[in-house]
């Protein structure tokens, strides 16, 4: 039974109901609601930037099913995707996506524009998905993590083909099952949906591992250790049918005199000048330094450098007869002319820096 829009909106406002038949309380919808939305926004920028295209999965609708509505509901050829979030416990969800969908991400990764993917869907177009959405999922865990102020870690996915026609889901996706329908959109190339899975019983227990409502009660301490010398009373915590205790805390007692504090003291910063002398630079003299010539420079993008081929020409930013750059250590000390000096390729110095600018370029 899926819920619109409107729906929610009265069931977050208290104006609505929702029967316990959909297995979910409100505490609990808002929960899956609002997390939805959180992980998707920050999974599709990072699906963005892996495709290069503006890509939204948003909107999420859920519903609470049986598995044979959900593949009724479905197109018979899917890419499912085993993942999930990692708490203390693995808390596994699949990701559901038509293959069709899969061909024009694949089409759009290998560089091309995603408009006639090739549908023949092989292990390449699998783990390609696998790892796009391995991106999508662990920026997901990560917003999770930040948002919720608890550590949320992913499985790592698993892709395979699903016929629905002839396969059936995992063992554990055979009872009632949370689903999470979001709108999935890739910049002028696609408009389509992937769904999010999850048995109901898996859904219960993650929203009660990351809201801390499945505490037990502490440990005994270990044999031997000290007691307290006065013991405060434990504070009891409602927990529903039960209450839990939190062990009482103990402050800690200051021991010595208390300690003195005062403001650091600097010694005053003393600039050094860059000697102009000879003294100080006859320790260096021997050191090598690495000269190079510039003849010019470009910028390419890499599909203009995987096009070069033997008798491609590169234009510079240099004109013809502009003096070129002579660099050490990759700084800029002179300029000059290139000659030719006994069948070799030489340097004509027409330009050069004066002492304190070629030293400030060392000292850089």
């Amino acid at each position: 039974m899926a819920l619109s829009q409107d729906q929610i909106n009265s069931i977050l406002e208290g104006t609505g109901t929702y029967t316990e038949s959909s297995g979910l309380g409100e505490a609990e919808l808002r929960f899956y609601q609002e997390i939805s939305q959180l992980a998707m926004e920050a999974g599709s920028v990072a699906v963005s930037q892996a495709l290069g295209k503006t890509v939204l999965v948003s909107n999420p609708e859920i519903s609470e099913l049986d598995p044979q509505s959900l593949i009724k509901d479905l197109a018979p050829q899917q890419i499912m995707i085993q993942t999930g979030y990692l708490t203390q416990k693995h808390f596994e969800s699949l990701l559901l996506i038509k293959d069709y969908d899969v061909a024009v991400i694949f089409d759009i990764l290998m560089g091309k524009d995603g408009r006639n993917p090739d549908l023949e869907m092989g292990d390449l177009q699998i783990s390609a998905i696998g790892e796009v959405m391995n991106q999508l999922i662990g920026a997901a865990a990560t917003a999770l993590s930040r948002e919720l102020e608890q550590t949320i870690a992913m499985i790592p996915p698993e892709s395979q083909a699903l016929n629905l026609e002839q396969d059936s889901l995992p063992d554990s996706y055979r009872g009632p099952l949370l689903q999470i329908q979001y709108h999935l959109s890739i910049e002028g190339v696609l408009d389509s949906e992937i769904y999010e899975v999850r048995s109901l019983q898996n859904a219960k227990a993650f929203y009660q591992s990351v809201m801390g409502q499945s505490a037990a009660p502490p440990s005994s301490p270990p044999m031997n250790a000290p007691a307290p010398s006065s013991p405060a009373p434990a504070q009891a915590i409602s927990g529903g049918s039960s209450d839990y205790y939190l062990p009482p805390t103990q402050p800690s007692a200051p021991s010595g005199p208390p300690p003195s504090v005062h403001p650091v003291e600097f010694a005053p910063l003393q600039m050094n000048q860059i000697p102009h002398g000879n003294g100080s630079l006859e320790r260096v003299m021997d050191i090598p330094l690495k000269v190079t010539v510039e003849l010019g420079s470009t910028h390419l993008k890499v599909k203009k450098v995987l096009d070069l081929a033997k008798g491609s020409v590169i234009e510079l930013d240099k004109l013809s007869g502009e003096p070129i750059d002579l660099l050490v250590n990759g700084r800029l000390m002179a300029k000059g002319e290139v000659v030719v000096l006994n069948e070799n390729f030489g340097v004509r110095i027409t330009e050069i820096l004066g002492p304190a600018e070629r030293l400030q370029h060392l000292s850089d």
